[in-house]
């Protein structure tokens, strides 16, 4: 709940502060408006949104912009000059959040490139509304970014009226608080299933189990590749191995079983690996009906 708060409250603040402060001149102002802008930018990027709403997420880009124009027109030289060590202060301060947060803003925005070789596949999902909470290539918008093959993989929850995961910011430990559990999961490749578990038991969060880390999962061989849909609900997968799968398959309903703390579906694709074995190989980029996706993007995709 702190965590989800944060990303209300520093853009709320540094936001505030652009329409409190007059600038003594234009070029405080600039400084001004790119040191905060770059830490929003930042927040924009990497913050998990969808744990206080997703909706947020614009409002504070154009309150930031709307915030701007209006200090840009409060600028006006003081009649009394600040102290010479309050303005270096504020400039020194302002320049080192510019260099601090435009380093992570670059490790962060650099994510949103598609990949070389990237395969296409449909969504797993043929209803309702999901969101991203890691994908990308950075670990700044992914946290699998640096665990083989699990570079690119995406962990999805669903979005509520209200753009929240859950009921609440914190989750909670009702697993039906949260949005995503019980969604149905499609195939989202042509292929035939190679794995299937289905035998661990849905955990209260925040528990995890890791000794079975992707808890009740399937394996899709398809062309070269395979594909892992993971942390399936127990009872609920509807393949067996060695099925022909379409994308019109059902595979099962997420879960939050293995080492997951709340519900989510984990997608990776891989390849070279041991033949029909989970979390092995190297990763597979892959786009999602052409988008590449990236923590914070928006699946909205109405049944057929």
């Amino acid at each position: 709940m702190i965590i989800g708060l944060f990303y209300i409250i520093v853009p709320l603040l540094l936001i505030g502060l652009i329409v409190r402060k007059r600038p003594p001149n234009i070029l405080l102002w600039i400084i001004t408006m790119v040191s905060f802008g770059s830490v929003i930018a930042y927040l924009w990027a990497s913050a998990r949104w969808e744990m206080v709403s997703i909706y947020f997420r614009p409002i504070f880009l154009a309150a930031y912009v709307i915030a701007g124009v209006l200090s840009y027109t409060r600028i006006k030289k003081p009649e009394t000059p600040p102290k010479k060590i309050v303005t270096i202060f504020s400039v020194v301060l302002h320049l080192l959040l510019i260099v601090f947060f435009s380093g992570l803003n670059w490790f962060s925005f650099r994510g949103y490139l598609t990949p070389e070789n990237s395969i296409d596949v449909a969504s797993p999902f043929h209803s309702g509304k999901q969101v991203v909470l890691h994908g990308g290539a950075s670990p700044f918008t992914n946290g699998h970014f640096h665990v083989k093959p699990q570079n690119y993989a995406l962990d999805i929850v669903g979005l509520n009226s209200v753009g929240m995961r859950a009921a609440s910011i914190s989750g909670g430990a009702n697993l039906n608080d949260y949005v995503i559990y019980g969604t149905p999961v499609y195939s989202p490749v042509n292929g035939f299933i190679t794995v299937v578990v289905d035998e661990y038991d849905d955990l209260t969060p925040p528990n995890t189990d890791t000794d079975h880390l992707a808890g009740n999962h399937v394996l899709i061989k398809a062309e070269g590749v395979e594909v892992l849909l993971a942390h399936l609900k127990k009872g609920s997968v509807a393949v067996n191995v060695g099925d022909t799968v379409t994308t019109n398959t059902l595979i099962g309903n997420v879960g939050n079983t293995g080492n997951t703390s709340e519900p989510h579906l984990h997608m990776h694709i891989e390849k070279d690996g041991e033949p029909n074995t989970v979390l092995d190989g190297s990763a597979v980029a892959f786009t999602i009906n052409k988008q590449f996706l990236v923590r914070g993007d928006v699946l909205a995709l109405e049944e057929d």
